[in-house]
């Protein structure tokens, strides 16, 4: 610009366009995908991975934003299936709480049933007003015979209404809601400095959260960790904006 200021990326000059428009030889000569003349590749060649950087952008920065989208994907989920294993290291499961010898009527024990076993913690079933669970039927004796059934209990109870239930759900929200801000952000952090350094740095920072989820010892910990590695969730807007760069619209949409 005629200010000297940095132009936005997506308006930059189109490289090697200025004086003349060339040739459809020409751009085919140097390319290894068909571009248009605003050298974008019409085609989507999925295994032409071959040639440095000068001859076959379209296909290393498809496949650089495919495989950097999977690791923040793979990163942005993480803790997602091993909820239950940090919920007990956090000692906020029903059991911990509330161990069951000494609270068996707990509502998260009565409405328990162990779904791999399919047999319920209520023996008989529960009292009409799901309170307790019902007593052993008259003449019914022996060791096993009492109202409740510990052993179906899982590592970690963790059912609706449970205090690990409401953590795990209020991380959950906090980690959508970062995803949320980070995209509202992306189109003006990726217009300034590009989609190659946008997505490196996310990859870096959910990186360093994920790394530290290893120290998480509490509630409060749990909801700041996901929160932050919930910024990771903003890739895929680096991944629709770089693909948008290097492709025409015919394969784009």
């Amino acid at each position: 610009s005629s200010g000297g200021g940095r132009l936005p990326y997506s308006r930059l000059p189109e490289r090697r366009l200025v004086g003349a428009r060339r040739t459809m030889e020409e751009v085919l000569a140097e390319y290894r995908c068909r571009v248009d003349v605003r050298d974008k590749a019409t085609e989507l060649p999925l295994w032409k991975v071959r040639g440095s950087v000068q001859q076959n952008p379209h296909m290393r920065a498809f496949w650089a934003s495919t495989i950097s989208f999977f690791v923040a994907f793979l990163g942005w989920f993480s803790l997602a299936p091993l909820t239950l294993e940090v919920a007990q290291s956090m000692q906020i499961c029903e059991e911990q709480l509330y161990p069951p010898a000494e609270y068996p009527a707990r509502p998260a024990y009565v409405q328990f049933k162990n779904l791999e076993l399919d047999r319920y913690y209520c023996r008989y079933g529960q009292k009409a007003d799901g309170s307790d669970c019902k007593p052993a039927p008259a003449g019914v004796t022996g060791d096993d015979s009492g109202p409740y059934d510990a052993s179906v209990l899982t590592t970690c109870v963790c059912t609706s209404g449970t205090r690990c239930s409401t953590v795990l759900g209020q991380a959950g929200v906090a980690s959508v809601t970062a995803s949320i801000f980070v995209r509202m952000m992306m189109g003006t952090v990726l217009e300034r400095f590009g989609p190659v350094n946008v997505q490196t740095g996310l990859l870096l920072f959910g990186a360093v959260w994920v790394f530290a989820a290893a120290g998480i010892s509490s509630p409060a910990h749990y909801i700041v960790i996901r929160f932050l590695i919930g910024a990771v969730g903003g890739a895929f807007v680096t991944n629709q904006f770089w693909c948008s760069l290097m492709f025409a619209p015919n394969v784009v949409g």
